[in-house]
């Protein structure tokens, strides 16, 4: 829906909260301010295939904090078919309790 929301803080507490026009957006908002995390979605190098890229993602999201932290390992990463859609390629990334899926098949 998109919402502008306000947050008044004190004290690293949330102490007013106005604009919202969902239960979810409080939520949202509030979860967003602790702990803002995105899915990352990224592409890996692939061996012994005709395409040169794997497309892969978080399976949920990642703290910002960490987006560059995983990003430099995937990009070490290199890729042998074959691979299905969905597949998980690496599991707890930095100790992130994700995985790294594809988001394409991989054919050989």
């Amino acid at each position: 829906m998109g919402c502008s929301v306000i947050l008044t803080i004190e004290n690293d507490k949330v102490i007013a909260f106005e604009g919202n026009k969902c239960k979810q957006g409080e939520k949202y908002t509030i979860e967003e301010y602790r702990n803002p995390a995105r899915i990352l979605s990224t592409t890996l190098l692939t061996t012994g295939s005709t395409q040169p890229l794997l497309p892969v993602r978080t399976s949920n999201p990642i703290p910002k904090s960490k987006i560059l932290e995983v990003a430099t390992i995937l990009a070490g990463i290199t890729i042998e078919p074959p691979i299905k859609i969905g597949e998980t390629v690496l599991s707890k990334p930095c100790g992130i309790p994700v995985d790294i899926i594809a988001t394409t098949d991989l054919a050989n």
